[in-house]
């Protein structure tokens, strides 16, 4: 009964200019009239994302003019991601009957939005292709507030860097990637080693500033691929990807990339109308999937950049354990 009603509104919602109602098209009913006043777009469609029909009460939220949407598919017309995530919520309301809660996001006249699909198998006469109804809610409000908060969650808020929860969440993934790949990474502690000295004598202000140069300049000196986080305090934590698969050669490359911040790093900082200098300490690791977990990975750089501090003149040095 309940999917009666249900097909039966979806029928009557649909008729729009683009189809002419028959004579046995019911009347719009007092639900009906409520569901016209909801804003979401209706599609119908067929099993490959062929558009038959479709109700917008908002055309400017459409990803085509409204003459070019019906006779396409959803592949035609939509950037590829998009597409193949609807495409995978279809398949599942072909089995299931429904999929919902499908987020994609696409580009409009009105810009670009971010969208929540539901789609619904319809009922279907026997001999006939089935069809299906897919309600898209603009979602681009919440979407822009959710990513706000996963923002603030994961990056610190003086340096604008990832911090150490993104951190260690994108150093499983350079460990699934290596693995993958059978290329090596680096893993890379860096200290400020003259921080307090200039925080406690020039105030925190002044500390702060550093702080932020410094991560500016660390963020500019690596690839664009590579991840620069603010670990805590004055250490920051740096990802290299993608070096070689030999680990003689790939430390090399490290030990190159090392001796190239220490130079860029190193060079004096302008800070309200001052110049300032800094000691940088860096502990490196170089890895893949074999050399241990994350916890193993970070204790050896950490203590690998407390031996570059032990030795005198030393702004850098390897793990033992990663040579």
């Amino acid at each position: 009964m309940l999917k009666q009603l249900w097909n039966r509104m979806l029928k009557s919602l649909m008729f729009s200019e683009h189809s002419e109602p028959s004579e046995a098209t019911p009347a719009p009913d007092k639900l009906t009239l409520m569901l016209n006043a909801i804003p979401d777009l209706m599609f119908e469609i067929d099993a490959d994302g062929r558009h038959y029909d479709f109700r917008a009460l908002r055309p400017e939220l459409l990803v085509a003019s409204p003459e070019e949407i019906i006779g396409r598919t959803i592949s035609e017309m939509m950037p590829r991601e998009a597409a193949e995530a609807l495409l995978l919520a279809l398949k599942e309301a072909s089995v299931k009957g429904y999929a919902k809660g499908t987020q994609v996001e696409l580009p409009t006249s009105d810009g670009i939005h971010w969208f929540e699909v539901s789609i619904a198998k319809q009922e279907q006469v026997e001999g006939e292709e089935p069809r299906f109804i897919a309600l898209s809610r603009d979602i681009t409000d919440r979407k822009h507030k959710q990513l706000e908060i996963e923002r603030l969650a994961y990056t610190d808020a003086l340096t604008r860097l990832p911090n150490r929860i993104l951190f260690e969440k994108r150093l499983r993934l350079t460990l699934a990637s290596c693995e993958q790949t059978g290329l090596h990474a680096a893993l890379l502690f860096l200290d400020l080693d003259d921080f307090k000295q200039l925080n406690d004598g020039k105030g925190h202000d002044i500390g702060d500033a550093m702080l932020a140069a410094f991560a500016k300049r660390l963020r500019a000196s690596v690839r664009s691929q590579d991840l620069v986080a603010r670990w805590g305090g004055d250490e920051f934590a740096v990802i290299i990807e993608a070096l070689d698969s030999d680990r003689e050669t790939a430390t090399a490359q490290a030990d190159r990339i090392c001796r190239q911040l220490v130079s860029k790093l190193e060079a004096p900082y302008c800070l309200k109308d001052d110049t300032h200098n800094c000691h940088v300490s860096i502990g490196a690791s170089v890895f893949n999937h074999e050399k241990g977990d994350i916890e193993t990975l970070l204790k050896q750089a950490d203590r690998a950049m407390y031996g570059a501090k032990e030795k005198e003149g030393s702004h850098y040095h390897f793990s033992l354990d990663s040579t």
